[in-house]
């Protein structure tokens, strides 16, 4: 059985220096989970990296880390939770460290 969020929820955590915001939401449909990121991402950060699961339809977007290390860790960490309806974003402020693959997919996850 899926569930999906309550409510919005924000956490922030720093790893190696670089600043991690993860803000998510749920929804009820593509467009809410597009509106979500539209108004929640922030310009001025190093990446906007987000996943959305929708029943069947999902979508993550890595913003420029290497392929495969933030959109698919943020997707694979909401099916890991057996959520659904839910869209997450998750913001970085690069500190200047470089985490690697596998520390970005541990970041992101």
């Amino acid at each position: 059985m899926a569930y999906t969020l309550a409510a919005p929820v924000v956490h922030e955590e720093t790893i190696q220096k670089s600043r991690f915001i993860a803000k998510a939401a749920p929804v009820a449909s593509e467009e809410e989970a597009l509106a979500f990121l539209e108004a929640q991402r922030e310009p001025q950060a190093t990446h906007n990296c987000y996943a959305y699961k929708l029943g069947n339809l999902y979508r993550f977007f890595d913003d420029g880390e290497p392929t495969g290390t933030a959109g698919k860790p943020i997707l694979h960490a909401i099916e890991a939770q057996g959520l659904d309806r839910v869209v997450v974003l998750v913001v970085r402020y690069f500190g200047g460290i470089k985490l690697g693959a596998g520390g970005l997919v541990r970041a992101y996850g």
